[in-house]
């Protein structure tokens, strides 16, 4: 039977895609603040401060990384295809490092969406501004969270940006791999 811990990457890398601000945790988070507030030792501070940086910003690469650790193994127990991971919006090439064999190369045909190959259908910009998420999040996961083809997502972020409802963060501070981090935004 698969590890407990196993199941519980696979779960919190589906929760993350779904819903980044769902990861983090009040409790700890009051927890490492009273921590925080209780010691005077200087290296303990700042070892408690940066759980509670970390606690306050979960990083959802970190969830996919241990997504791809573990979600093979665990898949292949449960009888779990790639195709259902697809279908629930894990990205293929998060599939392909976990060690699926994924069908298609890096891209996916124009017109496609990731979620079993059907045509994306119209999403308006009323239905992208009603899917930003709360706190922090990037062009991608808006994308991913609207149904919405990048350019499509791109014009609402910079409208909201012109109008003053969000605003932009800066670079991803968490972001590993390669390419630059992409830029973070609030609402």
């Amino acid at each position: 039977m698969a590890s407990s811990t196993a199941e519980q990457a696979v779960r919190m890398y589906l929760i993350a895609l779904s819903d980044p601000s769902s990861l983090v945790d009040q409790e700890q988070i009051a927890a490492l603040e009273k921590q925080l507030h209780d010691t005077d030792d200087q290296l303990e501070r700042v070892v408690v401060r940066q759980q509670l940086m970390e606690a306050r910003k979960p990083s959802v690469e970190r969830s996919e990384d241990a997504f791809v650790t573990h979600a093979k193994a665990w898949a292949d127990e449960r009888g779990v295809t790639a195709r259902a991971f697809t279908e629930e919006g894990v990205p293929a090439a998060v599939l392909r490092r976990a060690g699926f064999s994924v069908a298609g190369g890096r891209g996916r045909p124009a017109g496609r969406s990731q979620r079993g190959g059907q045509r994306r259908s119209r999403v308006t910009v009323d239905q992208i501004r009603a899917a930003i998420p709360k706190g922090t999040f990037t062009v991608k996961m808006l994308e991913d969270a609207s149904g919405a083809s990048v350019a499509s997502v791109r014009k609402v972020i910079s409208e909201e940006l012109s109008g003053g409802r969000i605003k932009a963060q800066g670079p991803d501070p968490d972001h590993r791999g390669p390419g630059r981090a992409p830029t973070l935004y609030k609402a």
